[in-house]
C-alpha cells in the first residue's frame, strides 16, 4: 500500500498485554516506509477527548464510537492510523469494524494471559482493582470476551515485541 492509502490497525486486549508498545514499534517500522502515522491510544483518549465517559458498557461503547471516528477522519486525510484500546466485547469490535469498513481496517488481538498483565502492570491498575480503589477493571472485575472475527492474534507472552511488530507489518502489506 503507498504512503497516500490511508489504512487503520486497530489493536486490542487486556490492559498490559502490550497494545501501546506495539503500536509505537509499528509505527516507527510505518515511518521508515514513508508513512504518516498517527497512534490513537486508549489512555489518551480518556485522559482528552473522551475524559468525560466512566467505565459502564454504555460509556466504554462511546469511547471507542468517538475514537474510531477520529481514525476513520485522520485516515481520510491520508494519515495511517494504529489504535490502541481494550476494546473488550464483541459488540465493541463490529461497532469499530462497520465505522472504519470503508479505511480497510484491520483488528488485531493482542493475546496476553491474564496472570502475565497483572504481572506487567505498569500503571498499577490491577493492584488498584483487587484493593477495590477501582471499579470495572477489564479482566478482573469486568469481561473480556474472546475475539470472533480479527484479522491477525500476537500472543504478547510468547512473541518479542520486533517479531511481534515484524508480523503486524506483514499484515499491512508491502508498502
Amino acid at each position: 500500500m503507498s504512503a497516500a492509502a490511508p489504512h487503520v490497525l486497530w489493536l486490542f486486549g487486556l490492559p498490559s498485554a502490550g497494545k501501546t508498545t506495539l503500536a509505537r514499534a509499528v509505527a516507527e517500522g510505518l515511518r521508515g516506509k514513508g508513512h504518516t502515522v498517527c497512534i490513537l491510544d486508549g489512555d489518551e483518549m480518556r485522559s482528552g477527548v473522551n475524559a468525560d465517559l466512566g467505565f459502564s458498557d454504555a460509556d466504554r461503547s462511546e469511547n471507542l464510537r468517538r475514537s474510531a471516528h477520529i481514525a476513520k477522519l485522520l485516515a481520510g486525510q491520508g494519515h495511517t492510523i494504529i489504535a490502541a484500546f481494550v476494546t473488550p466485547k464483541e459488540a465493541n469490535r463490529s461497532l469499530v469494524r462497520g465505522i472504519l469498513e470503508s479505511t480497510g481496517v484491520r483488528l488485531v488481538h493482542v493475546d496476553c494471559p491474564l496472570e502475565v498483565c497483572v504481572g506487567r502492570d505498569v500503571k498499577g491498575l490491577y493492584a488498584k482493582a483487587s484493593q477495590k480503589k477501582m471499579e470495572g477493571m477489564t479482566g478482573t472485575q469486568d469481561p473480556f470476551e474472546p475475539p470472533v472475527d480479527v484479522d491477525l492474534t500476537i500472543r504478547t507472552h510468547s512473541t518479542g515485541v520486533a517479531e511481534s511488530a515484524a508480523l503486524l507489518l506483514d499484515l499491512w502489506g508491502p508498502s
